[in-house]
């Protein structure tokens, strides 16, 4: 059985799925499990190629993956339909937020399960903060509060080598198509309007959105397209801030710093807050091994398992009981995870938002090569908008009902 993930420990993936399983396979020493660690890139891909691979033997048997990818893959008639399969399957006990995403749209079949999911949020030093403002909480509530707070941040800490004020948690180092949804969202701006119908790539709210998250790394207060083993973390003192959309138990309470993490919804750039849930889903692929990719898919999603594998990866569970539980045990600053979760939004269940996040992924490389090489102007912006604008819609027009 071949069970395809995404690297959500990095190059510890492997050796960490390997080592989770090992109670999965002292029950059932008979199911031989062959792990595949695949960048989402590679996964993107490969998804348009999936029913060659399963025809030819080689395709996954079990498959992790954003949850957003589920409308595509059933479309793709790659995915089984797990209601028909095994009626014990269910979503129900799972955050409502996550629902969507399971079913084939305007059906109750479920074709996927949620197994994890973040959220983005802002966590910062408390010990840097309280260095430029008694009120760090009301400084970061807004977007240009927190400009301001990087502002103050760069001045105080000009003396030491190799600061930013904002870590970039962004694995290639450039300016996330993730990080920027709640500028984006915040702002009134859209990939897909409540329609689905259109883009909203070349609205002014999107552009602006995007504008304002450019201007950390415009400004020099986050560092963008450098060598990662250059750059300073909020760990060692050489960030003060970071945006991410993990829970970050490991990096700051587990290395037991002589220093405190607090954790706020992201800066809002309009008049909400809006936090970017994504989830990661697992399905079952039409093959072979179908009866024993449905044991390993019911085991990893177990209460106390999904529980366990959330906190090797820094994220939560997804069932409702479960994350509740997750919250209970965890530190003090981890229960504000549940008014961020108020203010969650998730990419539509749609068969094009796959292809809409890689192309604001493009958008966002190309925003940051610009500002690396001091081409970046708003013109360029809404040039590049407008093209993608253009490609949307189209794209979105071979869907309408």
């Amino acid at each position: 059985m071949l069970f395809w993930i995404m690297p959500d420990n990095a190059e510890r993936t492997q050796n960490i799925m390997e080592d989770f399983l090992k109670d999965f396979k002292k029950e059932n020493p008979s199911i031989d499990i062959e792990i595949k660690v695949i960048n989402r890139a590679t996964l993107w891909n490969n998804i348009f190629s999936l029913r060659h691979l399963i025809r030819a033997g080689k395709g996954p048997d079990l498959i992790a993956m954003p949850h957003y990818w589920t409308e595509l893959l059933i479309k793709a008639d790659v995915l089984v339909n797990l209601t028909e399969f095994d009626k014990t399957f269910r979503v129900d006990n799972y955050l409502e937020i996550l629902h969507p995403h399971c079913y084939k749209k305007g059906t109750s079949d479920i074709y996927s399960i949620p197994w994890w999911f973040d959220i983005t949020a802002l966590h910062y030093r408390e010990d840097h903060l309280s260095q430029i403002t008694s009120a760090p909480q009301e400084l970061l509530s807004t977007w240009q509060g927190m400009l301001e707070a990087c502002k103050m941040l760069k001045e105080r800490f000009s003396d030491v080598e190799g600061y930013f004020p904002m870590q970039n948690s962004d694995w290639r180092g450039s300016l996330s198509h993730r990080a920027v949804l709640p500028c984006i969202w915040s702002k009134g701006g859209f990939l897909m309007d409540e329609k689905e119908n259109l883009s909203g790539f070349n609205i002014a709210q999107t552009r602006q959105g995007i504008e304002d998250f450019a201007q950390l790394a415009l400004k020099g207060y986050m560092p963008i397209l450098r060598e990662r083993s250059s750059l300073g973390t909020i760990s060692s003192g050489y960030a003060s801030m970071i945006m991410t959309r993990r829970q970050g138990i490991a990096m700051f309470e587990g290395q037991k710093a002589n220093f405190e993490v607090k954790t706020l919804p992201i800066p809002k750039t309009g008049d909400n807050y809006v936090n970017y849930l994504d989830a990661t889903n697992l399905a079952l692929i039409k093959g072979e091994h179908q009866q024993e990719a449905s044991l390993l898919l019911k085991w990893l999603t177990l209460p106390e398992n999904q529980i366990k594998y959330s906190a090797l990866t820094e994220v939560f569970p997804s069932l409702e009981a479960s994350f509740e539980n997750f919250l209970i045990s965890s530190p003090a600053r981890v229960q504000n995870y549940t008014k961020i979760l108020s203010t969650a939004r998730t990419l539509p269940s749609h068969i094009a938002s796959g292809t809409l996040m890689e192309m604001l992924g493009e958008v966002m490389t190309k925003t940051s090569s610009d500002i690396v090489k001091n081409s970046y102007s708003i013109t360029n912006l809404e040039e590049l908008l407008l093209k993608e604008q253009k490609e949307a819609d189209d794209i979105l027009s071979l869907y309408r009902e």
